[in-house]
C-alpha cells in the first residue's frame, strides 16, 4: 500500500465554541469524505499519545506543563481571542501530535510510502513557549524531531501551503541547519510573519509571501521557480507537509483564489519529488481550511495526489 491515513477519534473532543472557524465539524466532514473514497492503496490507522520528551525538542518543558495546568475541568480557558482550551482540548492535542508521529512510524518502518493525518487542533502557529492561532503544539515540528531522534533521520523538510504563515515552525527551525522550512502564504495577514528576508541560520528558511488574489498560475510558479529548487538543493531525507486548505477561493479567512485541483497539483508535485529524492517518504498533516465543502473536496484531492 502507498498511503496511510492516521487520525484519532478524540480529535473532535476539542471544543472551540459557537461560530469558531476551527470547529469539530471540519474534521467530521473530512473523515466522512475520505472514508467514502475507496482505494486499495489506502489504509486507516489510529494514533496514540507519545512520550512527553518528544515535545521538549521544540516546546519548553515549562510551556508543556503550563498547558496541562491550564487545561480546565469545566468552563473553557481562553488563551487568546482565537485559541480556546476546553476540558478535552489537551487530550485532542496530544493524540493529534501522536497521530503524526504514528505516521512517521508507518512510513519509516517501510510499511507505507506516505501518510496523511486529518487531525485537530492544528499546529503550525504554536511557538516554543506560546499557543496561538488555534494551535497548542506544533505537530509537524514535533514529528520531524521524532523522526530524527527515533529513526536517525538527518535532514527534514517542512513545506507549508496554508494561506497563513507557519510562524511557529519557522521559529523552531530557524537555527537548525538540517531542518528546512518553506512557505507560501498571503502577505499582510495573520500572523504577520514570513517576509522574504526571513531566511534562517543557513538559508534553511524560504518564505514566499504572495498578494491577495493569488491564483493558480502565481501559486504554481512560486513552487516551480523558488521552493522546489531550494528543496532540491537542501536534499531532504523526508518531507513533511503542513497542509492548510484555506488558500481556497471559497475560504472565508483569506483572499487567495486556488481551487480543489490546485491542491491536487501541489500534492502530486511534492509526492513526485519525494519519490525521486526521498524514497517516497512524505507525511502530511491538516492545518487550516474553514469552508467545510471546500475543505473536504480539497482534502480528497490531496489524498488522491498522495495515493497515485
Amino acid at each position: 500500500m502507498s498511503t496511510a491515513i492516521v487520525t484519532h477519534k478524540d480529535c473532535i473532543l476539542h471544543e472551540t465554541g459557537i461560530n469558531h472557524p476551527e470547529s469539530k465539524e471540519r474534521l467530521i466532514a473530512v473523515n466522512k469524505s475520505l472514508k467514502a473514497f475507496k482505494s486499495s492503496k489506502i489504509k486507516w490507522f489510529e494514533g496514540q499519545e507519545i512520550e512527553s520528551k518528544y515535545f521538549y525538542e521544540v516546546h519548553t518543558k515549562s510551556y508543556f506543563q503550563d498547558i496541562k495546568k491550564k487545561s480546565p475541568t469545566d468552563e473553557p480557558y481562553r488563551i487568546d481571542a482565537d485559541t480556546i482550551l476546553s476540558k478535552d482540548s489537551l487530550r485532542a492535542a496530544l493524540v493529534a501530535t501522536g497521530s503524526v508521529c504514528k505516521a512517521v512510524d508507518l512510513v519509516l518502518k517501510g510499511n507505507f510510502r506516505n501518510a496523511f493525518c486529518p487531525i485537530r487542533p492544528p499546529g503550525h502557529h504554536a511557538e516554543p513557549e506560546r499557543a496561538m492561532g488555534f494551535c497548542f503544539f506544533n505537530n509537524v515540528a514535533i514529528a520531524a524531531n521524532y523522526a530524527k531522534i527515533k529513526y536517525g533521520i538527518n535532514k527534514c523538510a517542512v513545506i507549508d501551503f496554508d494561506v497563513h504563515h507557519g510562524n511557529g515552525t519557522q521559529k523552531m527551525f530557524w537555527d537548525k541547519p538540517n531542518m528546512f522550512y518553506a512557505s507560501t502564504h498571503q502577505e499582510g495577514i495573520f500572523p504577520g510573519t514570513g517576509f522574504k528576508d526571513e531566511t534562517g541560520i543557513k538559508n534553511n528558511i524560504i518564505n514566499v509571501p504572495l498578494p491577495a488574489g493569488t491564483d493558480s498560475e502565481l501559486f504554481k510558479k512560486s513552487y516551480d521557480d523558488l521552493i522546489i529548487p531550494a528543496l532540491n538543493k537542501f536534499a531532504p531525507d523526508i518531507i513533511f507537509v503542513s497542509a492548510g486548505f484555506d488558500a481556497h477561493i471559497d475560504d472565508p479567512l483569506a483572499d487567495f483564489r486556488l481551487t480543489n485541483k490546485d491542491f491536487y497539483w501541489i500534492t502530486k508535485r511534492l509526492n513526485d519529488f519525494a519519490i525521486k529524492n526521498c524514497k517516497g517518504k512524505l507525511i502530511s498533516c491538516l492545518e487550516g481550511g474553514y469552508n467545510i465543502k471546500a475543505l473536504t473536496e480539497s482534502c480528497l484531492e490531496h489524498v488522491k495526489g498522495l495515493s497515485i
